[in-house]
């Protein structure tokens, strides 16, 4: 059974359009308390990203969960470190309010289950069931009700997972830009990361979150950096599950060239890494490398949700999505901004200066377009994208790799185009884009 609203990462939306409506989120909340007593949840714990929207959503949503489960509330803090307190309790599911990257005025509600990954699409479908199951009724004078008074935050839990996460004090000789994009790290990456700090996207401000700043917009952090002469820069999206470095000459260093990074010193130090896990929109070159390196590489769907099932799967560690999503399974269950960069942080900063980036994998030439449309249509059903896709594989074979897909969370149309020589690339970017449009905007 298809999932309605339900993408790759949750329900998402603009904040007060369905289905993120005041109404709607007072129909999830009875929703996920009756797919909480399905599944035996005791304890509901939740954070949010600070968007202005955050706070009438979430007392909307607390008023329809009712007392299905006891809730702990964490306040303003990243995805992950709700995934991991999560995972650390008995019997418990956790909840975050956020829109990850995305503008301010756009909001989402995404779920965790007791092991701290991503709901199973049959909770999402039984959650969907139950919120389709309740009529809507105006909630206004409950909202008001709500409103009123302070929330109850629990910081102990939050404690403890900075604790696990440990610290990096950066040398003078090592001086770091940090960008919290005024989201859910703002609050709290002052702790992990200390000495020679300089920061931008602080602090949480729910108008200007991923406002020109975080790992969408890395121009305001690549502009500090250089002006600064900063060693590296880090950039982190708006609720904290991902994370995007640049070198000290503003050059990106992305998921893959990070998942490299650390797939090389776990060689180097355990003498043998028994694989890593990538998705089809992960770079060539970087499969490559694993192969002359001995290290086995899986590709899943796009959304951590489906590396962490593979990492399940196969039992190994590391994963990663080029746009900074990286799991560290032996630290937490889910992309972690902060703790990505203080592991790739820790070993640059022991390696000598001028071989400090110099361990890069050359990257295959790869584009991305994406078309935005108004609403989804089965790719299947797009003979003029067809055709072009049918002739690009015969042409250019094993030669190029090509990734058509739809946007788990907008109504986009993402296309992908990568191979070892640019001109490939260009030509076929160029036919399926023009196809697709034929398709899907006439």
């Amino acid at each position: 059974m298809a999932l309605h609203y339900f993408g790759t990462d949750g329900i998402r939306g603009r904040a007060f359009e369905p289905p993120l409506t005041i109404e709607d989120a007072h129909r999830w909340g009875g929703a996920w308390a009756h797919a909480a007593k399905l599944n035996g949840v005791q304890t509901l714990v939740i954070g949010w990203d600070g968007r202005v929207s955050c706070e009438a959503i979430l007392r909307t949503f607390l008023a329809g969960f009712g007392s299905a489960a006891k809730t702990v509330l964490l306040g303003v803090v990243p995805t992950p470190a709700v995934a991991w307190i999560t995972s650390r309790l008995p019997n418990a599911w956790g909840l975050v309010i956020s829109a990850s990257h995305n503008p301010p005025k756009d909001n989402g509600i995404k779920g965790f289950a007791s092991d701290g990954t991503k709901l199973a699409e049959d909770t999402e479908q039984a959650i969907e069931a139950a919120f389709d199951a309740t009529p809507a009724y105006m909630v206004g004078a409950l909202v008001s009700q709500q409103m009123g008074g302070d929330l109850a935050l629990q910081q102990g839990p939050m404690e403890e997972y900075l604790a696990h996460l440990g610290g990096l004090a950066l040398p003078d000789n090592f001086p770091v830009v940090v960008d919290c994009a005024h989201g859910a790290t703002a609050p709290w990456a002052i702790r992990p990361f200390s000495g020679a700090v300089q920061w931008v996207g602080t602090p949480a401000d729910g108008e200007r979150i991923n406002v020109g700043v975080g790992s969408a917009h890395l121009d305001t952090l690549r502009k500090q950096v250089l002006a600064s002469k900063a060693a590296a820069g880090v950039a982190f999206d708006g609720d904290g599950d991902r994370c995007l470095i640049l070198d000290g000459r503003g050059e990106l260093v992305d998921g893959d060239q990070m998942l490299w990074l650390l797939a090389q010193e776990t060689q180097k130090r355990d003498g043998k890494l028994p694989g890593v896990i990538g998705t089809v929109m992960s770079n060539g070159g970087l499969e490559r490398g694993l192969k002359e390196l001995g290290v086995p590489f899986v590709r899943t769907p796009v959304g951590d949700k489906y590396m962490v099932r593979e990492l399940a799967s196969t039992g190994w560690n590391l994963a990663a999505e080029a746009s900074g999503h990286l799991i560290q399974r032996h630290i937490g269950p889910t992309g972690d901004g902060m703790a990505t960069a203080l592991a790739v942080l820790r070993i640059i900063i022991e390696r000598p200066a001028k071989h400090r980036w110099d361990w890069r994998f050359a990257q295959w030439p790869l584009r991305l377009l994406n078309i935005k449309t108004k609403g989804r249509k089965d790719l299947e059903q797009c003979p003029t994208l067809q055709k072009v896709i049918r002739e690009a594989n015969k042409e250019h074979g094993d030669s190029i790799r090509l990734v058509i897909r739809w946007s788990g969370t907008e109504p986009l149309l993402r296309l992908m185009a990568e191979a070892k020589e640019q001109w490939r690339v260009d030509k076929v970017i160029d036919d399926l884009a023009d196809a697709a449009k034929a398709d899907l905007l006439t």
